[in-house]
């Protein structure tokens, strides 16, 4: 299973009004779809953006209505955190945050700070731990504790918090005023305080001055968001005898993946191009099919795209998309080449931070099975025109159509 994770699925005017996947040439995806079963997955009354975890939780059957309540709780199982019934898990990032006239040390949280960067600006695994160390020396309470994650990811454990405080992605307010995506509802105010206090400790910590003197950006405040309560699933193995694995770089995927009994294998790609982490990925996934049943591949569309802060153009998602196609699809066909019992299936799922005024989007998949493969192959194309007037499957049911009942 491959999951290409947040891809934006409105039209661009510098793609002729096309969308990235119209644009992009992508041979393999094509093929599959020519030869295999394209359609449309959704969760029926869900409203949340069918990606990430939740689109996992799906995925494996789960109905996401009862065991998805955040990915704040997802990390923490990546991160072998134990929570508390009372206890609120929050997804804990580094980003900075600047001013018109500087990096805004002198005010608030709010209309004058624009969010610069959410990309980490290259911190180092042991400047992170250092900053989430000074952290936790100051912060931490009988109500607050601070868990070190990777690089710019880290988690915060609420005991008795509000797991409904409304919280934004920081990706959403890249280049923009941060107000608008602060949290908002009851409790709120007390992150707001949390995070204030994270600016006047990250500001004046040995690694951001280092950093400004080397030019770099500082990293200046602590981003709280995905709020979630301690979650126990049922394992996979209870209804299908099966083992698998989860590949991914995110902890909240692999936490869900954990949560249900898979393997979880972190992939990093720090120092590596592209291409040859699109191919070890393939080739992970290749080499754990030759002893268990499941391979679920997570890609996800836009964080390996964000360059000094800037939400990346039209093109890099064009470029990205295509190297997926050749590098992972391709890779991947090359290796089930005569193996006619694997099957294929990839499931596209749109970002969730488009503009609003582009509404829902379609999640759509293709199923290329060897042994069922059209003779008479259809002329389709694996992009969203394609599959909108398909029907629309439930996915929390797709799970069981590839597997069977136990």
């Amino acid at each position: 299973m491959v999951h290409i994770d947040g891809i934006p699925t409105h039209s661009f005017e510098e793609l002729g009004t096309r969308t990235v996947l119209q644009a992009a040439q992508i041979p393999h995806l094509d093929d599959l779809a020519r030869h295999g079963e394209l359609g449309r997955l959704g969760i029926p009354r869900e409203v949340r953006p069918f990606a990430g975890e939740l689109a996992l939780l799906g995925l494996l059957g789960y109905d996401t209505q009862k065991w998805y309540t955040g990915p704040g709780a997802f990390e923490g199982i990546n991160l072998e955190v134990v929570l508390d019934g009372h206890d609120v898990a929050f997804l804990c990032d580094f980003v900075t945050v600047r001013a018109e006239d500087g990096w805004g040390d002198g005010k608030k949280l709010g209309a004058s700070l624009l969010m610069d960067d959410v990309s980490e600006g290259g911190l180092e695994i042991e400047e992170a731990r250092e900053l989430i160390d000074a952290i936790n020396e100051q912060l931490v309470s009988e109500n607050f504790q601070f868990y070190m994650g990777h690089r710019s990811r880290h988690l915060m454990v609420w005991g008795g918090g509000n797991a409904k405080i409304g919280c934004r992605n920081p990706r959403e307010a890249l280049g923009k005023p941060i107000d608008a995506y602060l949290a908002k509802g009851e409790g709120a105010q007390i992150l707001f305080e949390v995070m204030e206090a994270s600016r006047m400790i990250l500001r004046n910590h040995p690694v951001n001055q280092d950093r400004v003197n080397a030019g770099l950006k500082p990293v200046n405040c602590l981003w709280l968001w995905g709020p979630g309560k301690r979650v126990e699933l049922p394992r996979l193995q209870e209804r299908w005898p099966l083992q698998g694995a989860v590949i991914s770089q995110s902890g909240p995927y692999l936490g869900a993946g954990m949560a249900s009994g898979l393997q979880a294998l972190k992939v990093d790609g720090m120092g590596e191009n592209e291409s040859d982490r699109l191919q070890r990925m393939a080739d992970m996934a290749s080499k754990i099919l030759e002893k268990q049943d499941l391979a679920c591949l997570h890609i996800p569309f836009s964080p390996c795209l964000v360059q000094e802060g800037q939400p990346p153009s039209s093109s890099l998602f064009v470029e990205h998309l295509q190297h997926i196609d050749e590098y992972l699809i391709g890779t991947l066909r090359q290796s089930c080449a005569g193996t006619g019992e694997v099957r294929l299936f990839v499931v596209a799922t749109p970002c969730d931070s488009q503009p609003e005024e582009v509404g829902p989007s379609p999640v759509q998949y293709v199923l290329y099975e060897g042994q069922k493969a059209k003779n008479e192959p259809s002329m389709v194309a694996f992009h969203e025109q394609e599959a909108s007037a398909l029907p629309l499957h439930n996915a929390t049911a797709f799970f069981e159509r590839l597997f069977g009942e136990k």
